[in-house]
């Protein structure tokens, strides 16, 4: 009996750690279980120029049922995803951070754990992606703005899905001066 008793403590307190340890998990993905996580960004990344294509193609999957947003981040960052669930009508809705931790702005999520669920729902950020070809920051601080061939080219080669967020320096630019600021931050045609 004493065994018995033993083994349903244990099973009582296993039961409490895995219940805690969702609590824990819906804290950090605005209120959703991880295993209904089909994308989610950081605040930062949120915030980053641009919209992640990761959470436009989550939107469209079928599994899709909302789109969660923290409060904190402010709407003129927000407002592309919010056109683009519009767009393929899904429910969203801005959170309150207080009750939340860790650093997730935005979530997208389904009403039941997915089959095939992530690991880390998290996306890459941005920045990181360029770090990880080994480009210097003055890549990605240059996105929407006009660059040169050389650098183009790198980005045609190396960076492709980000290509269509540079514009290229015409003819009429360079009589008026425009220079290419990766060029500017790099002292020349380098890849950095």
């Amino acid at each position: 009996d004493e065994m018995n008793n033993n083994d349903i403590m244990k099973k009582i307190e296993k039961e409490k750690d895995r219940a805690y340890s969702k609590q824990m998990e819906k804290n950090i993905f605005l209120g959703e279980y991880k295993e209904r996580v089909i994308a989610a960004l950081t605040k930062e990344e949120v915030e980053e120029k641009g919209v992640y294509k990761e959470i436009i193609q989550a939107l469209k999957t079928k599994e899709a049922k909302h789109l969660k947003i923290s409060r904190d981040i402010e709407f003129s960052k927000i407002r592309d995803y919010v056109i683009k669930k519009k767009k393929i009508g899904i429910n969203y809705q801005l959170v309150d951070g207080l009750s939340y931790s860790g650093n997730v702005g935005l979530v997208v999520s389904s009403d039941d754990a997915l089959e095939n669920q992530k690991e880390d729902p998290i996306i890459m950020s941005i920045p990181e992606r360029f770090k990880n070809k080994g480009l210097p920051d003055i890549y990605y601080e240059s996105l929407e703005e006009k660059i040169c061939d050389y650098h183009k080219m790198i980005i045609h080669n190396e960076m492709p899905e980000f290509e269509e967020k540079y514009r290229e320096i015409t003819f009429l630019d360079r009589v008026l001066g425009v220079k290419c600021p990766i060029c500017e931050k790099l002292g020349g045609k380098k890849r950095g």
